[in-house]
């Protein structure tokens, strides 16, 4: 970031009353009338006039400088990504309690394949069947543990899950996957028609795919957080 930006966030800037909102770099405008002068001051209003001008000049500088920098400084999405690499943003916050480790947490959750072909995985919610897990317990993947600890009931959070991290996500391994002889996850959440189940083993499996193609996207809603 440029040290004009950096600094930028910590000074004041000069600005120029035009009469209007300051949604525009100002403009210096010496009028006509300004430029009469009698013979006796023409040296005192040059310089005054100068003065004039050059503050003015500066200042608009100065505001051309703070929208460039207000641009830099802006985020570059509403994501914000957490020290685990998971990609969090918060649609609703939420007025509930937050959630404890022990705790029964019941959700609603939407699931989709992010970067390839945007495949829905499951969405609760359609169905009215919430999603029930032990926060802390090892139940879900732990994109899903992580996301959900740091909610309020009532909230709705979307994550997305980057394929270049694969330990916040589902097992790679097949055999790590399953339960033994049957197709039931080992971590949840689990989709439950067959074309979500299949949408999702296929971005796992598929060995041509790179890795931001395994991206997956959740929208999960905290409907309720009940202590053991």
């Amino acid at each position: 970031m440029p040290a004009m930006c950096m600094a930028f966030k910590t000074l004041p800037v000069l600005a120029v009353s035009s009469g209007r909102p300051n949604t525009a770099q100002p403009r210096v405008i010496v009028t006509l009338s300004q430029t009469i002068e009698s013979k006796s001051d023409s040296g005192l209003r040059r310089r005054a006039l100068l003065q004039q001008f050059t503050l003015a000049t500066v200042a608009a500088a100065a505001v051309g400088q703070a929208t460039a920098c207000r641009a830099a400084l802006a985020p570059a999405g509403s994501f914000i990504q957490t020290a685990s690499g998971l990609l969090v943003e918060d649609i609703s916050e939420g007025t509930g309690r937050q959630p404890q480790p022990g705790d029964r947490v019941v959700v609603h959750w939407a699931g989709r394949t992010k970067n390839y072909q945007a495949k829905r995985i499951d969405n609760t919610s359609l169905r009215d069947e919430p999603f029930e897990f032990i926060l802390g317990a090892g139940q879900v993947i732990p994109a899903f543990e992580e996301a959900v600890a740091g909610m309020l009931v009532g909230g709705i959070r979307r994550v997305e899950v980057l394929g270049e991290l694969p330990e916040l996500s589902y097992p790679r391994d097949r055999s790590k996957r399953f339960v033994s002889g049957t197709k039931t996850y080992t971590l949840g959440p689990q989709p439950a028609g067959f074309d979500g189940q299949r949408a999702l083993d296929f971005v796992l499996d598929n060995p041509t795919l790179a890795a931001t193609n395994r991206t997956l996207l959740f929208d999960i809603k905290l409907l309720g957080a009940y202590s053991p």
